[in-house]
C-alpha cells in the first residue's frame, strides 16, 4: 500500500471523513484504530496520511501514532479526527466494513 503523508496543519484542521474545516473552537470526536499486525506504518510515524479505503472510493486522513505516545500505549494505531457525530457514524460503518474485508485495520475505538 502506498500513502501520501498530509501537512499537518491540514490534518488537525480538516475533518477525517467529510473535509470540513475544524476549528479550535469546535467539539472534535476521535475515532482510533488497531492495524492488523502484517501492516507496517513504521515510516509514517507522528504523520497524518491520506488512505483510501477498499469498500470506498473516497480518501481519508489517517494520524499514525508515535511510538511512546499516549494513544500507543493503549494500543492505538492511527488516529481519524472527526467535526460531528455524523461524520463519526458514517467512518464507523465504513471501518466496520474495512475490518471485515481484513486489508488494513483489526479494531477500531470510538472516543
Amino acid at each position: 500500500m502506498e500513502f501520501n503523508i498530509i501537512p499537518d496543519e491540514d490534518a488537525l484542521s480538516k475533518c477525517a471523513w467529510c473535509q470540513n474545516h475544524i476549528s479550535d473552537d469546535m467539539e472534535v470526536f476521535g475515532v482510533g484504530t488497531k492495524l492488523k499486525p502484517d501492516v507496517d506504518l513504521s515510516e509514517y510515524e507522528s504523520h497524518c496520511i491520506q488512505i483510501s479505503l477498499v469498500s470506498e472510493e473516497k480518501p481519508i486522513y489517517m494520524m499514525v501514532t508515535a511510538q511512546g505516545s499516549e494513544a500507543k500505549k493503549e494500543g492505538k494505531d492511527g488516529l481519524f479526527l472527526l467535526c460531528s457525530i455524523e461524520c463519526s457514524k458514517k467512518l464507523k460503518n465504513v471501518l466496520a466494513k474495512e475490518i471485515s474485508i481484513g486489508k488494513m485495520f483489526g479494531t477500531v475505538h470510538f472516543e
